[in-house]
């Protein structure tokens, strides 16, 4: 059942995708797609598409993505993209073994970034006011040139970017900005980056398009951990404008890229596409007679449409309480299509943004509340899923129930146990080394806050590597136990296996945390009550969201016809009245202080609801 869902979720309608190119480039784009679909399966348990329906089947496109799993990304986009995608991709990590030669594969288009080519300058820089910067042992006449940019390490804050346009002398420069920095009294680092022409990477950018190609860009630059956009370049609009203005007609389509602790093995993922944005001939004459203000007016429509199909936080606190909140506000009864859930997520998110800094007292007292569900959750080592459920614990179900989780928690297990230990040395590596290159990598960026966003990608290229020659090595060992012929079987059995312990195993975790708190109930009253205390707390919460929702968020200009009609429909479920205007908050301060009380017994644990 599994090989056949892996063959048919890989090979998809990849038939009918479009390769303007030859037959031989067609063929190898359906075996690289092949390829990374398995790769992307394997990781990833469950990956969502939507809005495949807006990817026009001909003509230019270019795709423009948020940037939070570094490569990752790229062969997400390009697995399930209904046509074939060239990115534009970062010198530097073209020159890279593993991931220049993917790259490469995916004719990817090479752009030299500043700041990978960025010089390290002798003396400090001690002086910064009025379009003048000064420094003490520089060489500016010699190490630096005007139309660069210089990169000063400032005791706090972000560096400081200033272009530099004269050389006066050794110790003294000046630059143009649109902000007056003033910066003085101490001796500060600083790198040059150069200024770097770029018509060769355009020109490939025009030529893929002029032939009906596909573009994938990454507009934030650089990949980041970080619960919002990051302000983006301008390379987009650049590409779309000049193609425009060449008589071609590309049409921009934002991919939000939405990751569940998407470094982790096995989490989930979702690619949507959102509607395309097609030029018009008004923005072509201003381009022509001004590009920079058309530029800057193409960025804000792009930025926008990205962030509607993107999740965006002012914070990790925030995007953890708009998780919870959308959990507890749709009831388990109620099934959403991923495209709702995604909205009403979006949509919470951004009625949390309007109301981080407010004093509100039912905001305040929401917040609160998910707080202590969340500690609630730790403390009793379940999810909020299972607690939807706890109120049929003690019932006379539950023994038999008990009796077929852990017999099926014990068969799952003893199915993994070969595969895990044969797969082990490829999992410990992938983890080891992808945490080693996190350290690396947030060592050296200003944007990233854990370095989770490059875990993912060294993972899989780590396992990439490993996986044949562990192949190799247990089919010699096995060759010389008992001969070629099992030698061969093992090198061919050897994946399969290991895929089917990695479903056995998460299937075995899945059975083994259901049997937790159906175990501790029946065998303390104790643990009994406070489960039931637990699940009325979180009845009492959901009811406390849905007011939230009645009297702020429904008012929004944002809240649309789709969410209006999930929360009519989860109204009818809990069979409430249609407002809550006149009613009082659904919690007490006993049940509160009760339930914080027993809970506060237990020992807390790591969960993965605390790292999203």
């Amino acid at each position: 059942k599994a090989t056949v869902s892996v063959l048919y979720w890989c090979i998809g309608d990849m038939a009918q995708q479009e390769d303007d190119l030859t037959w031989g480039g067609t063929l190898k784009h359906l075996l690289l797609s092949l390829y990374f679909r398995m790769l992307i399966f394997v990781f990833y348990r469950e990956v969502d598409i939507i809005g495949l329906d807006n990817v026009p089947t001909d003509g230019p496109v270019i795709f423009c993505g948020n940037h939070q799993n570094q490569f990752v990304d790229a062969l997400m986009l390009y697995s399930v993209a209904p046509r074939k995608v060239s990115f534009i991709m970062a010198a530097k990590s073209l020159k890279k073994a593993v991931v220049g030669a993917f790259g490469n594969m995916l004719d990817s288009i090479p752009v030299r970034r500043p700041q990978d080519e960025a010089r390290i300058c002798s003396g400090d820089v001690t002086y910064i006011e009025n379009h003048v910067v000064k420094g003490i042992n520089t060489k500016f006449t010699t190490e630096i040139k005007a139309g660069e940019l210089l990169h000063i390490k400032v005791p706090s804050g972000e560096p400081l970017v200033i272009k530099v346009t004269s050389i006066v002398s050794d110790t003294e420069a000046r630059y143009d900005s649109k902000e007056e920095y003033v910066f003085k009294g101490q001796s500060v680092s600083y790198k040059a980056h150069p200024r770097i022409d770029q018509h060769e990477m355009f020109e490939c950018v025009y030529s893929c398009l002029q032939h009906n190609g596909c573009i994938g860009i990454f507009p934030e630059g650089g990949s980041h951990d970080q619960t919002a956009l990051l302000p983006m370049k301008d390379g987009v609009a650049r590409f779309a404008l000049g193609a425009k203005e060449l008589g071609m007609n590309p049409i921009i389509i934002p991919v939000g890229l939405t990751y569940y602790y998407g470094h982790r093995f096995r989490s989930r993922a979702h690619v949507e596409f959102g509607q395309g944005m097609v030029l018009s001939e008004a923005l072509l004459e201003l381009y022509k007679e001004n590009p920079s203000k058309a530029t800057s007016r193409l960025m804000r429509s792009v930025e926008s449409n990205l962030r509607s199909v993107t999740i965006n936080a002012p914070d990790w606190q925030t995007l953890k309480y708009v998780h919870h909140m959308r959990r507890l506000y749709q009831p388990g009864r109620i099934k959403l299509p991923i495209s709702e859930i995604l909205e009403l997520t979006r949509i919470f998110a951004m009625a949390f943004d309007e109301l981080k800094d407010s004093n509100d007292e039912v905001f305040t007292s929401l917040c609160k509340k998910l707080d202590e569900y969340q500690d609630m959750l730790k403390d009793f080592l379940v999810t909020d899923a299972q607690v939807e459920s706890l109120d049929t614990l003690g019932t006379r179900t539950s023994y038999p129930l008990l009796f077929s989780r852990m017999m099926s928690t014990a068969r799952w297990f003893l199915v993994a146990i070969p595969g895990v230990f044969i797969s082990l040395p490829v999992g410990v590596c992938a983890r080891v080394y992808s945490t080693l290159k996190a350290e690396q990598d947030l060592k050296a960026s200003s944007v990233k806050l854990r370095g989770n966003d490059v875990k993912a990608s060294y993972k899989i290229l780590s396992s990439i590597v490993i996986t044949p020659f562990l192949i190799l090595f247990y089919g010699s060992v096995a060759g010389s136990i008992y001969g070629a012929s099992f030698a061969l079987v093992v090198v061919l059995l050897f994946p399969l296996v290991a895929y089917v312990s990695i479903c056995s195993t998460m299937n075995a975790m899945v059975e083994a945390r259901s049997t937790f708190p159906l175990l501790l109930s029946l065998h303390s009253q104790k643990y009994h009550d406070r489960f039931h205390e637990l699940w009325r707390f979180r009845k009492a919460l959901a009811e406390h969201v849905l007011h939230f929702v009645e009297t702020y968020v429904r008012s929004k200009p944002y809240w649309n016809i789709n969410a209006e009609t999930t929360y009519q429909r989860i109204q009818l479920d809990m069979r409430l009245p249609a407002t809550y205007a006149t009613q009082s908050d659904p919690f007490t301060a006993a049940h509160t202080s009760k339930l914080t009380a027993t809970s506060s017994k237990h020992k807390r644990m790591p969960s993965e609801e605390s790292d999203f």
